[in-house]
């Protein structure tokens, strides 16, 4: 951290109350002297931010977005909203990009790999683009990892150090905080449980291909698959009218409607979903025994209808000694905690001592010069 020091990324604050011993240096992040870009591309939109290097966001952007649009369309919507972010003000402090996607990456490579809704990305070198455009040290990651550690790094004084979040949104993945670090797993596939087998007799086919996936009976879009079944076989007087709408197709959005208006069928929908998603969290719970489980996500919108079965199933399947404390829980962040986790990945990465040797002889943040690390990233978040 001297390195940081000298740089005046950081400065000394306050001592904390002696204990005996050496006194305990505390440091504290400049505010000012650099930003990061963090944004997070859903199945339906992309949300980015400017944060300061203390997690403070600056600026947001939030618009519509198909990620099967490919990954060049993708890159050229992000360009333009960092292009709204990066008023003069700030394009000469950016010091680092984090960038999450809804599918399987390889972080060491900074890849998506095999991801079963994003048509094109498979092996698409994501970092070294963002790399070769914003000339600053970029990462990539799973968007449910970057919304765990942004739930985490914002709650973690009460959620504790062990933490699952559920992403149930138009697909289902997890993120997961073991002993206060961000856990991928050996390849980055640690956390994809929308794809786990739920029902093997289904004939159900999931968008990975195989069939009786959970996100296939429980994501959003298998929500709006049986919504738009049941509206057109008129077991649902609502449903019906919305799918009577000239020119707009049913949504998940229009489930969600439907539960905040008491609809029948819709909540029936969402609370089996929750059912599902609970049951898969039991076996989870049992064996990782978190502090808490966030609950994120498009989904997490219909409140108790989704998070009352959840809860019910997970209480009863899982060991009492891994529930009698635990609590489950909507997030609460009006949907930031992806750019919010991205931003703290950022920011982590880049004040890695590695790293820092490597990039700070080149200038301190706000001295107008550009940088680029082209041996990629310390991966100090394992």
């Amino acid at each position: 951290m001297n390195q940081a020091l000298q740089a005046g990324l950081v400065v000394e604050g306050q001592p904390a109350p002696s204990t005996g011993g050496r006194p305990s240096r505390v440091l504290r992040i400049v505010p000012g002297r650099a930003v990061v870009l963090a944004a997070v591309f859903g199945a339906t939109q992309v949300r980015a931010a400017l944060a300061d290097l203390d997690g403070t966001l600056l600026g947001e952007y939030r618009s519509a977005w198909d990620i099967d649009a490919g990954p060049d369309a993708s890159l050229t919507a992000l360009y333009e909203a960092s292009a709204q972010l990066l008023v003069p003000e700030y394009e000469d402090r950016l010091w680092a990009v984090c960038v999450g996607v809804p599918g399987p990456v390889d972080f060491a490579r900074g890849v998506a790999v095999q991801p079963p809704i994003m048509s094109g990305w498979d092996g698409f070198p994501l970092r070294d683009r963002l790399e070769d455009h914003f000339r600053v040290p970029a990462w990539v990651d799973n968007d449910a990892n970057l919304m765990a550690l942004g739930a985490w790094s914002e709650e973690h004084a009460t959620s504790g150090e062990h933490v699952l979040l559920v992403k149930a949104s138009t697909g289902i993945g997890l993120g997961l905080i073991s002993g206060g670090r961000l856990h991928r797993g050996a390849r980055g596939a640690a956390g994809d449980l929308g794809h786990t087998i739920v029902a093997e007799e289904s004939r159900h086919r999931c968008r990975c291909g195989k069939y009786g996936c959970l996100e296939a009976l429980a994501g959003g879009w298998a929500l709006t698959r049986d919504a738009r079944a049941a509206g057109l076989a008129g077991r649902s007087p609502f449903l019906a009218d919305r799918l009577a709408r000239p020119g707009t197709a049913l949504s998940v959005e229009d489930v969600l409607d439907g539960c905040s208006e008491g609809d029948a069928v819709c909540v029936e929908l969402v609370s089996r979903a929750g059912e599902l998603i609970g049951a898969q969290l039991a076996t989870l719970v049992s064996v990782l025994n978190p502090t808490t489980v966030f609950v994120s996500g498009l989904l997490a919108r219909a409140g108790e209808t989704l998070r009352g079965p959840l809860t019910e199933v997970v209480q009863r399947r899982s060991l009492p000694l891994a529930t009698d404390e635990l609590v489950i829980t909507e997030v609460g962040l009006a949907g930031r905690e992806g750019v919010m986790g991205a931003a703290t990945l950022a920011v982590d990465e880049l004040l890695h001592p590695e790293l820092l040797g490597q990039w700070l002889p080149q200038g301190a943040p706000g001295s107008g010069v550009r940088h680029r690390l082209f041996n990629g990233s310390s991966a100090s978040i394992m």
